[in-house]
C-alpha cells in the first residue's frame, strides 16, 4: 500500500527483523547440520552462524525492501488472479508469494555464498547443491514468518509515523 517515505522505512526497517532471525536460523542450521561438525561443538557453530547470518540478512533485506519494488509486484502478481486487498487473506496470502520469493532469492544466493564458499571453504561446485538444499525451507520459513509479521510491522509504521492507511 502507498506510504510516506519515513513510513516506508520504518515499516522495512521492522518487517525484516524476525525475517532475518527466521531464515538466518533455519539456514544455519541446514548448513551447520550438513558440515559435520563435532556433538560438542554444534550449538556453538550453529549460534555463531545465526548470529552473523542475522546481521547480513538484516542488511540485505534492507535494502531488498527499500530498493526493489516487490510490494508491486505482488500486487500485480495478486490482480493476475483477479484479487485485491478488499479479498484480504487471498490476497495476502498471493501477494506474499512474490515478496518473499524475492527477499529469499536475494539472501539465500548471498548467504549461501558467503556461509559455503567464503566462510566453508567449499569449492564453487558445491554451490549450487547447496543454495538448492536451503532454498525451499527458507522460503517456507519466510513466507510464514512475513504472511502474519508484515500487516503488524505496517501498522506498526503507521501509527508510528502518522501515516493512516489508505481508504479501500
Amino acid at each position: 500500500m502507498p506510504m510516506q517515505p519515513k513510513t516506508k522505512l520504518v515499516n522495512v526497517l521492522l518487517t525484516n527483523i524476525p525475517i532475518a532471525i527466521c531464515i538466518s536460523f533455519v539456514a544455519s542450521y541446514i548448513g551447520v547440520s550438513g558440515a559435520g561438525v563435532p556433538q560438542e561443538a554444534f550449538v556453538p557453530t550453529l549460534m555463531r552462524s545465526v548470529g552473523m547470518n542475522i546481521l547480513m540478512s538484516y542488511v540485505i533485506s534492507f535494502f531488498v525492501g527499500m530498493f526493489v519494488p516487490a510490494p508491486k509486484w505482488g500486487m500485480a502478481f495478486a490482480a493476475k488472479f483477479g484479487v485485491t486487498p478488499r479479498d484480504g487473506v487471498k490476497f495476502g496470502l498471493l501477494m506474499s508469494v512474490v515478496v518473499n520469493t524475492v527477499y529469499v532469492i536475494a539472501n539465500s544466493v548471498i548467504l549461501t555464498y558467503v556461509n559455503a564458499i567464503v566462510l566453508g571453504g567449499a569449492p564453487m561446485a558445491a554451490y549450487l547443491p547447496a543454495l538448492l538444499g536451503s532454498f525451499v525451507p527458507c522460503w517456507l520459513v519466510g513466507f510464514v514468518v512475513s504472511f502474519f509479521w508484515a500487516p503488524a510491522a505496517e501498522k506498526i509504521a503507521r501509527n508510528i509515523c502518522n501515516d493512516p492507511a489508505p481508504r479501500m
